[in-house]
């Protein structure tokens, strides 16, 4: 089995940044902590080598800081950016000829979700339709969570394609929680 550490050598990335083992499971407390030791200039340090904080190598700009610890944060885009370290994802979303049906498929799930929300929206107990959507959003995403998890710890070529359908498939239901949030709110704020 090979690991993530493996398979990306040793260039810069955020992990290294924020002295991280390149993984999707990150120590969040340590990655606060070392967010707070960077902008604090305490821990200023180059990509690579995190013993080299006090050598003559640059700081990192508190944008680019910034931008690290949002990404590392958030399970999506630390996925997104996990695959694209290991040089997995195609250019933007574009599809191979193999993957166009799944796209299909997510086009599909996406098109019956909004209109499960306009129904949820024209029933008289509609906030507690759209709640009970946003549950099952809640419990589709942890669970593709888990999944995302499991096959990046193995950064097989099958994982990885794997890890690619995933993360599509949380980014649907993040936008699709979003769009269900927006109507709860709307909903909400006739009453």
């Amino acid at each position: 089995m090979a690991t993530i550490s493996a398979v990306v050598d040793g260039s810069k990335n955020y992990f290294n940044l924020f002295d991280l083992p390149i993984a999707f499971v990150v120590d969040q407390s340590r990655l606060s902590e070392r967010y707070r030791a960077l902008l604090d200039g305490d821990a200023a340090t180059s990509y690579g080598d995190p013993r080299s904080a006090h050598d003559s190598a640059p700081e990192q700009s508190p944008i680019e800081i910034e931008l690290a610890y949002r990404t590392l944060l958030d399970p999506l885009a630390r996925a997104a950016y996990l695959l694209d370290l290991l040089d997995c994802r195609s250019e933007g979303y574009g599809a191979s000829a193999g993957e166009y049906g799944a796209l299909g498929g997510f086009l599909m799930a996406e098109i019956e979700l909004r209109e499960s929300l306009d129904e949820a929206a024209s029933r008289p107990d509609s906030a507690a339709a759209v709640a009970g959507i946003l549950t099952d959003l809640a419990e589709q995403g942890a669970s593709l969570e888990k999944d995302l998890q499991r096959v990046l710890a193995d950064p097989s070529p099958q994982n990885l394609t794997a890890a690619r359908e995933i993360l599509r498939r949380l980014e649907l239901v993040g936008t699709c929680r979003r769009d269900a949030e927006d109507r709860r709110a709307a909903l909400t704020s006739r009453v």
